[in-house]
């Protein structure tokens, strides 16, 4: 069965990143391991007390045990305790065992932006499909609003299937929203020139994401969902869509890691990386590899017990 690791702290995220890793779990037919990584011996410079180190290696898996064997009718949850460097560990362990989607949460930072350095390597790394989940307390009920940004590209596209099977069991609506990106014009063309030549491309921009989204709307209207285009712009797509995320109260953003650029040798998108930081709700980034099981059977995730632990 496919997998999805969830990293866990002993903070104030656990919760929510647990929440949200068994909302997408029940949806894409994944089973959860939770993870939390611990110092490892003599990691640091002082070397570690061997009695105190196996007691708070205990305590810590104690401590991950409410997180699993929990709504197993639902997720299928298990537990691994690791010790190192966590971004290491975590990246490692996922790729010994099959593990294509990992769940981590985004710290709070002052300035309001920033990942923290877990969240920033597994990103940088480029090996897995990611969650992000911003700080926060998690949802009381199943995702109602799903926000997808559409770019044109192949890859922006190869999303929507993810998208639509998460709506589907969450009862959520879909909402497909695309930027259209400003125009840039060679400062050699005249004043006049250059004001018409952009409202003409413009135009055709908005006229050509308009049809896009209307055809993935009509695909995704078949499938049974509640489905909204929104097409906005030209502006920046990067805050353009953050403040989307915001003013439509979205619940969960899925996108891919790279978009028209499609760039190799960059482990996501430019867009990708500022919603990675800024988003104001979860952002599920979509890699190719990730593993899910859509077999012919759906559960029901609309029970808000399947993902949400009480105090």
């Amino acid at each position: 069965m496919p997998r999805l690791l969830a990293c866990i702290d002993d903070g104030e995220m656990a919760k929510a990143v647990s929440a949200q890793a068994l909302a997408i779990a029940c949806s894409l037919g994944m089973e959860v391991t939770f993870a939390r990584v611990i110092d490892a011996p003599g990691q640091f410079a002082s070397p570690a007390d061997p009695i105190e180190w196996q007691l708070r290696r205990r305590t810590q898996q104690e401590d991950l045990r409410r997180f699993s064997g929990q709504e197993e009718g639902q997720v299928i949850t298990n537990r691994v305790l690791l010790a190192g460097t966590p971004a290491d560990e975590l990246s490692d362990w996922a790729l010994d065992h099959g593990a294509t989607l990992l769940a981590t949460g985004r710290r709070r930072f002052e300035d309001g932006r920033g990942m923290g350095s877990t969240a920033q390597s597994l990103l940088e790394r480029g090996e897995h499909s990611l969650l992000i989940v911003p700080p926060g307390q998690p949802r009381k009920g199943p995702y109602r609003r799903i926000m997808v940004p559409i770019d044109g590209s192949g890859r922006g596209d190869a999303v929507l299937p993810v998208a639509r099977r998460i709506a589907r069991t969450h009862g959520a609506d879909l909402m497909l929203i695309h930027i259209v990106p400003p125009t840039e014009i060679l400062e050699t063309v005249n004043a006049p020139q250059l004001h018409r030549l952009s409202n003409e491309l413009d135009e055709q921009k908005r006229r050509h994401g308009k049809n896009h989204l209307e055809e993935l709307r009509s695909r995704s209207i078949e499938d049974g969902l509640e489905v909204e285009t929104i097409l906005r712009g030209p502006g920046d797509p990067r805050s353009m869509l953050r403040d989307a995320a915001i003013s439509e109260d979205v619940d969960l953003i899925v996108m891919a890691s790279h978009g028209t650029t499609g760039l190799s040798d960059v482990a996501c998108g430019s867009v990708t990386k500022y919603l990675a930081e800024h988003a104001p709700a979860p952002l599920l980034i979509v890699r190719p590899n990730l593993r899910c099981s859509f077999g012919p059977k759906e559960k029901n995730c609309r029970n808000p017990s399947v993902f949400r632990f009480d105090e």
